[in-house]
């Protein structure tokens, strides 16, 4: 297969459930050729059951078991095994639609500097309320602001939640991306460090790349929509999101990026409030409680919270009062 350009790489991010329903659409829905690694982080054995016998046919496709670790230290140990120029990491809860791979490569293939290209990720209703189908990620920046003498970074995401049709349709610059689907260039890749961290990677490695001269795109013709939580979960999807969101993981990653860059993020606690909103939503999805109602208990249980223990935000518009990072200062 020496004209395969693309190795698609399936992990888990915040769940297990997913994964075979990714797998059979990404087949369906991509006629390039590719190669495929699925990373099993102990998954339950019914759905390792599933996916041996799904993948038992594919010539191109390999399951490579790496047990219970985080999502970015199983990318760490696969970039290295990628063989073709590109690699698309691609969340188990995430889908592609029809036509999403040629639209990357086109913007990939123009310049040896371009690190990444992020399709147009769509997001379906959820733990939100809104539209059935709305903006998740098209660009974003990383922002800086100063509070009490001290600066915090702070990440602003372009045309949040707006509907797919008032998304621009153009190729832009972006400065960042995230892990629910991303196409990579692969020599980039294995240059740059993965950090171990839960959270902040993204940006992390978005200033890394930023420091080094290398380029993000945003390619809206490519779209991928992934669930945003709002299926019923079982109990195995809960034992890995509260692995993934364990708050001494996040609160590490959190010191980590500090101990990195100089600097924090403003939005840290509010961080934990939204892991601790996600947690009650998932706990009445488990419990087969319909999304309209559990978002309202959910905002129940989140007041009382806040009542006791309010989230650090000391600023009426902390996005408003915040200046792009790179523009103001070096790194």
């Amino acid at each position: 297969m020496e004209d395969v350009k693309v190795t698609v790489v399936i992990t888990p991010r915040d769940r297990y459930s997913g994964v075979i329903e990714c797998i059979e659409n990404l087949y369906k829905l991509t006629p390039e050729p590719f190669l495929l690694k699925v990373l099993d982080l102990e998954y339950p054995q019914k759905i390792k059951q599933q996916l041996v016998a799904l993948l038992a046919s594919k010539e191109n496709a390999e399951l490579i078991e790496m047990g219970l670790i985080i999502p970015i230290e199983a990318m760490r140990r696969v970039r290295d095994t990628i063989t073709t120029p590109y690699v698309m990491f691609l969340d188990n809860d995430s889908n592609v639609t029809e036509g999403w791979l040629s639209p990357l490569l086109a913007v990939a293939e123009t310049d040896a500097n371009i690190a990444i290209v992020n399709p147009l990720t769509l997001e379906k209703a959820g733990v939100d309320i809104g539209a059935p189908l709305r903006n998740h990620l098209f660009t974003n920046e990383i922002k800086i602001l100063s509070v009490e003498g001290s600066e915090y970074l702070i990440e602003e995401k372009h045309f949040r939640r707006a509907l797919p049709e008032d998304i621009p349709k153009n190729v832009v610059p972006s400065e960042m991306f995230e892990l629910h689907g991303v196409l990579f260039n692969t020599k980039i890749l294995q240059e740059i460090e993965l950090p171990q961290m839960v959270i902040r990677e993204h940006i992390d490695i978005a200033i890394q790349l930023k420091k080094l001269g290398y380029k993000v795109f945003s390619q809206p013709n490519s779209v991928v929509i992934f669930d945003n939580l709002g299926t019923r979960m079982e109990l195995d999807d809960m034992k890995f999101f509260f692995f993934r969101w364990n708050k001494t993981l996040t609160w590490q990653a959190s010191r980590l990026f500090e101990q990195r860059w100089g600097y924090n993020f403003y939005a840290e606690q509010a961080m934990y409030h939204w892991v601790f909103r996600r947690r009650v939503f998932l706990y009445c999805r488990w419990l087969h409680i319909p999304i309209s109602l559990s978002n309202q208990i959910t905002r129940v249980f989140a007041k009382i919270k806040t009542t006791f223990k309010p989230v650090w935000d000391p600023l009426t518009d902390p996005v408003g009062d915040s200046v792009n990072f790179f523009s103001n200062r070096e790194i």
